[in-house]
């Protein structure tokens, strides 16, 4: 199972694969770094880390990477985003190292919800029997 997920990931696009690997993941596991040293961290970590952990569930089921993969993440980070721009007491210090790692994943996980609104919609399209 591992290996044919693996097979899987490596079929992936390589701007895809440094993608996640350099810039998705390790932002939002990152977010672990602020819990307990913000009174916001904690749901921010939460939401991060289930955007990706709620993945495996289905990488397991698959076997393989697909369009699926996108819904975990709108489902989770779009109220992750909202969170965050409706929060004004986290952007009373702009310049702390909080406040930047905000601006990085909302601009991070705002592109990754762009590829995975069309990734979700495709996975849809597939499962009524449409055209991909």
């Amino acid at each position: 199972m591992i290996r044919d997920i693996w097979a899987s990931f490596l079929t992936l696009p390589l701007w895809v694969r440094l993608w996640m690997g350099l810039i998705l993941v390790p932002i939002n596991l990152f977010s672990l770094k602020f819990v307990g040293r913000h009174p916001h961290a904690t749901w921010i970590a939460v939401l991060c880390i289930m955007g990706m952990l709620a993945n495996v569930p289905i990488l397991l089921r698959q076997r393989e990477f697909s369009s699926a993969l996108a819904l975990p993440h709108l489902i989770f980070w779009t109220p992750l985003i909202v969170g965050i721009l409706v929060t004004p007491t986290i952007w009373l210090q702009p310049m702390s190292s909080f406040a930047k790692f905000l601006m990085v994943l909302l601009v991070v996980n705002g592109i990754s919800l762009a590829f995975d609104t069309l990734e979700a919609a495709k996975w849809l399209r597939t499962r009524r029997g449409g055209r991909v």
